[in-house]
This record gives C-alpha cells, structure tokens and sequence, in this order.
C-alpha cells in the first residue's frame, strides 16, 4: 500500500499544526502552510521530489516573513502585560457597596457595571460609596469616600 504525495504533504502540514499547539513559537505553523502549498500543487500537476521541496521551503518562508507579525498580534490576543496589581490613582473611580465589607473577609461592590470581590482595612456597610484604591486580579482593595462628598 502506498500513500500519495498529496495525502503525505496535507499530513505533514497537519503534523506542524499539531507540533506548533505543543511548542509555541508561532514558526511551525508555517511549514504546516509550505506542506499544503505543496500538496494544492501536487494535486494539480505531478512535480518532482526537488520542486517540492522548493515549493515547501518558499511557501513557508514567504508566509513566515509576511504574515507572522500580523497573525501573531491575532492569536496571541490583545491582552495588555502589566503589573498583576494596579493603582487607580490616575483616575478616580468609585463604586457602591453592594455587600458589606467586614476585614479580614471581603464583601462585593459594583464598579464599572460589574461586582467585584473587594477588601477594605476597616468595615464599610452596603450601600456605600467607595474609592477604587486598588485592582489585583478580579480583587479591588476599597475605601469609604470622606470628606467633600460627605461619609457614609
């Protein structure tokens, strides 16, 4: 039993995708599209071992050079990197207790339209307005608003 030439490139190209799933680097997927370049060609006209090669290796790099920097931005996501903790010093934000806050448990406050787990150094009961101090992860450490805006 022999496996043909266009069957053999289109599994090796699904053999680069599944390699690039376990080594990230966003390079072995292009020698999986240089292995279909070459099976679409085998497909159309019989071309010897040395053009297919050839095929292969200007199908991977052309697509390597022209396209990796715009599909890496894609599939690597739009995520930011920063620091896991962020000061809202910047800007001042502001939330509603909507479950009290008794240290050392955390309660929950509404900020930005959406609850989040909050912290505080001291209690604050529900219904009150609080300074965004600080953002960890899906935490954000609060305090009671004092002063000009009156204190709950």
């Amino acid at each position: 039993m022999t496996i043909s030439p266009v069957l053999a490139w289109f599994l090796v190209g699904i053999a680069c995708y599944v390699v690039e799933l376990a080594l990230p680097g966003f390079i072995i997927f292009f020698f999986g599209i240089g292995a279909w370049c070459v099976a679409v060609v085998l497909a159309i006209t019989d071309v010897s071992l040395t053009w297919q090669l050839i095929i292969f290796l200007a199908g991977s790099l052309v697509t390597l050079g022209l396209l990796r920097s715009r599909l890496r931005s894609i599939f690597s996501g739009g995520a930011l990197e920063q620091d896991d903790s962020v000061n809202v010093d910047s800007t001042r934000a502001t939330g509603t207790v909507t479950e009290a806050i008794v240290p050392p448990a955390m309660g929950q406050v509404k900020y930005g339209g959406t609850f989040w787990r909050a912290a505080a150094d001291e209690e604050i009961a529900p219904g009150t307005v609080v300074d965004i101090v600080k953002k960890k992860d899906l935490t954000v450490q609060v305090s009671p608003i004092k002063g000009e805006r009156g204190e709950k």
